[in-house]
């Protein structure tokens, strides 16, 4: 009996040696890469809740346990961009490139990070054009995301390159709402606000509006001239999302216009 016991106590320190928490309780670290994405899944969860501390804590685990989580890499850079270390994100994006060169989800966010960097435009579109031309048979992966992301990245410098990118994710996926505003939003930067209305009425068939639809409305209405259309974006912007960054700038130009 004492020998039995003894294995008992010794099995049980062996346990408790490697564990690491899932929702409150306890489980063994035997397999590290399940470990890792156990960690990576409480990770994502917290992040989710925006609890950043907790999320770094996680997915940092689970990339000592499993340097080679590509999904690890990448959850972790963003969590490090919303903790305002731009020098550890950019590290963990390129990491997960590293180990998944055609990975479409780590290629998107790493493009992602670079538009967001000064002048590392051009390297993010290569980057984006990476991930859109990963065959589906190799990972899933939803390209009118990419080619809105891409759209989305090059709108601030060329809108006709911008909407090439748009227009590309509209024919994987017509009903995309963000496809759909964004080239709203294109066609009214560039002076087209016929084609903006009908994006616009196209993203309203299938999306709700928010203040950002409803500001847009109100604009491209004005510049059609139809002032009564422009005024029910409004009435509706003020009435809906009182608080909104958009409902200022509109309050603004209310008195401006007064």
């Amino acid at each position: 009996m004492k020998l039995r016991a003894l294995l008992v106590s010794i099995a049980v320190l062996l346990l408790n040696a490697c564990v690491t928490e899932v929702k409150g309780r306890q489980i063994p670290e035997a397999n590290p890469e399940e470990a890792a994405d156990s960690n990576l899944q409480l990770g994502v969860g917290y992040y989710r809740q925006g609890n950043l501390p907790a999320a770094q804590e996680k997915l940092e685990r689970a990339v000592e346990l499993n340097p080679r989580n590509v999904e690890a890499h990448s959850i972790l850079g963003l969590v490090y961009e919303r903790l305002d270390d731009p020098k550890e994100a950019g590290q963990m994006y390129k990491r997960a490139v590293q180990l998944g060169p055609e990975d479409p989800d780590a290629l998107n966010y790493y493009a992602q990070f670079l538009c967001r960097r000064d002048g590392q435009r051009d390297e993010a579109m290569k980057y984006f054009d990476r991930a859109a031309a990963v065959p589906l048979s190799r990972k899933f992966v939803n390209k009118a995301v990419i080619y809105t992301n891409a759209g989305v990245c090059m709108k601030p410098v060329d809108l006709e390159t911008a909407e090439i990118y748009l227009r590309k994710a509209l024919q994987i996926d017509s009903r995309y709402r963000e496809a759909l505003l964004q080239m709203a939003d294109v066609a009214h930067s560039g002076n087209n606000d016929l084609q903006a209305r009908a994006f616009l009425e196209r993203y309203l068939a299938v999306g709700r509006p928010n203040p950002t639809v409803l500001w847009l409305g109100v604009q491209i209405e004005s510049s059609l001239g139809d002032m009564r259309t422009a005024a029910k974006y409004a009435e509706q912007l003020k009435k809906d999302f009182p608080a909104a960054v958009e409902t200022k700038q509109l309050l603004e130009q209310e008195r401006n216009a007064g």
